[in-house]
Parts: C-alpha cells; sequence; structure tokens
C-alpha cells in the first residue's frame, strides 16, 4: 500500500510539474483528420472579419495544434495592418501569445517523396522560422527530440512574402508524419509578435512506371538440308554440287570433284 502511494504521489508531482512549467502536452498520434495531405494551408477557417484579427483556441482552428502557452492560434483577416495574404484572405502568425509552433499529423506511405511549400512574412522586421518533419509517434514539439528532418532557418522581412520549398522522403515504417512549422526568433524582442504563416501544403511525386521494352527475339539461322539416302536419279542438288566442288565434299554419299582436264564437274555416289 505504501509502495502504491509513493507511486501515485510521484506521479502527481510530475502531472503538476508539467502544468507549472506551461508547456503543453505532446497531442497523442492520432494521425489528425486521417488525411494524406495538409489541411487548411490557407488558415482560411474559421473566417475573421476583414481588417481584424482573432486569437482562437486550437480546438476551433482544426486539424492545426500549437504549442502556443495559451493554446491559441492568431489568425490575421483580410487587409489588416496593411498586409496582405499570399493566398486567399487570411494568414497566421506563428507568435501568437508565445514564440509557438503550429503543426499537423498526416497519414503518409513510407517511400513517398514529397515536396513541401509555405509562404513566410516577417512582422516588424526579419523573423525567421523552421520546418520540423518527423514520425508523429516520437516527434516532441516542445523540443528536438524524434525529429528527423529540421530545414534550415527561413528569414523573411516585410516588404513582401517568401516562398520556401523543399524535399522529403518517407522512411520506412512511418505512416503517420507530423508537419510542424516554428518560430525561431522575430525583430521587436516582443514574444507575441512576428513570423507570419501562409499557403502551406505539400505534394507528392510518384515515380513514373517504366515502360517495358519488347524482347527481340533473334532470327533462326538459314540452313540447307541435304536428305541422306542414295536411289535412281537422286542426289543433292547440282547447284549444290557445284558450290561444295571446290572443297571435295562428300554429302549424304556423295562425291564432288572435278572431271578430267577439261574440267567440268561429277557427281559420284559413293556406298
Amino acid at each position: 500500500m505504501l509502495r502504491r502511494a509513493g507511486v501515485f504521489c510521484l506521479a502527481t508531482a510530475l502531472g503538476l510539474g508539467a502544468i507549472a512549467s506551461g508547456a503543453p502536452p505532446v497531442a497523442a498520434a492520432t494521425c489528425g483528420a486521417g488525411s494524406s495531405t495538409l489541411l487548411d494551408g490557407g488558415f482560411e477557417a474559421p473566417v475573421v472579419d476583414p481588417g481584424t484579427y482573432a486569437q482562437l483556441d486550437s480546438a476551433l482552428v482544426p486539424p492545426w495544434l500549437t504549442t502556443d502557452v495559451s493554446n491559441e492560434i492568431e489568425i490575421w483577416g483580410l487587409g489588416f495592418g496593411g498586409v496582405p495574404a499570399d493566398e486567399g484572405n487570411q494568414f497566421a502568425e506563428l507568435n501568437a501569445n508565445s514564440p509557438g509552433t503550429l503543426y499537423q499529423d498526416v497519414v503518409t506511405t513510407p517511400g513517398e517523396h514529397m515536396t513541401w511549400t509555405l509562404a513566410h512574412r516577417g512582422r516588424l522586421g526579419d523573423d525567421t522560422m523552421k520546418v520540423l518533419i518527423g514520425d508523429a509517434s516520437t516527434a516532441d514539439v516542445n523540443s528536438d527530440t524524434g525529429w528527423n528532418y529540421f530545414s534550415p532557418d527561413l528569414t523573411d522581412g516585410t516588404d513582401a512574402w517568401g516562398t520556401h520549398t523543399a524535399d522529403y522522403v518517407v522512411p520506412v515504417g512511418q505512416v503517420c508524419t507530423r508537419f510542424a512549422f516554428r518560430a525561431v526568433s522575430s525583430t521587436g524582442g516582443d514574444p507575441s509578435v512576428g513570423n507570419f504563416l501562409d499557403a502551406v501544403g505539400f505534394s507528392v511525386s510518384v515515380p513514373a512506371t517504366p515502360t517495358p521494352r519488347p524482347t527481340r527475339r533473334p532470327s533462326p539461322p538459314v540452313t540447307a538440308t541435304i536428305a541422306p539416302g542414295p536411289t535412281a536419279g537422286s542426289g543433292p542438288s547440282w547447284l549444290v554440287l557445284i558450290g561444295l566442288a571446290i572443297a571435295g565434299l562428300v554429302v549424304g554419299g556423295w562425291s564432288v570433284g572435278r572431271r578430267g582436264r577439261r574440267g567440268g564437274m561429277e557427281g559420284r555416289f559413293q556406298a
């Protein structure tokens, strides 16, 4: 009884410690909505009134999840702050209440060649983010643990959206893949400001199936058959005998050679 109580107290202390740290728990690897593609990559849902922004609980922006300290995803509506969307009418800010990570889990097939793409923009100056990809059962969104892909730092300013893309091959055995988009740094020093994100997606390249070439069958060799067996008036054709006379060959019992001083040809059967 004392042993069980000790285990319970330890588990309770660990749980309270996680809550006190402010870090949200890592979501279970359920592969998001069971989709084989990223959903709502333009952050068009739910609709935010034009000229405004909203900080929404992640439950209202499925299937996106976040590491924000308040579990909120910030979405800017059309024209707010004079910043246009890269596509559609809306986009997200990675730094909602804190430098956060937005992520989704996607059904994948091992061996797939995937090309991810996104649009990124700074808010007050040069902002930096990165892409992380890994097995959803091991990839920890609160650290660098369990990921098998890290993009270089992606830095963009306020003048225009920067488009970034790269390739990724799904490892053997990885059927649920986590795509994460993490704020690294932002201009201004305010943790709740920076790193606009839009037009997130990926495509899958299917290698072309090679067209089988027809097998060339060798032509059978051309042969001439001279049937053996002497009978009256039978024997190889004189045309054949003429062609073989020089060598003095014996074919099927017939000998071929020159005759006399005057030349000429003769064929004679030899028993």
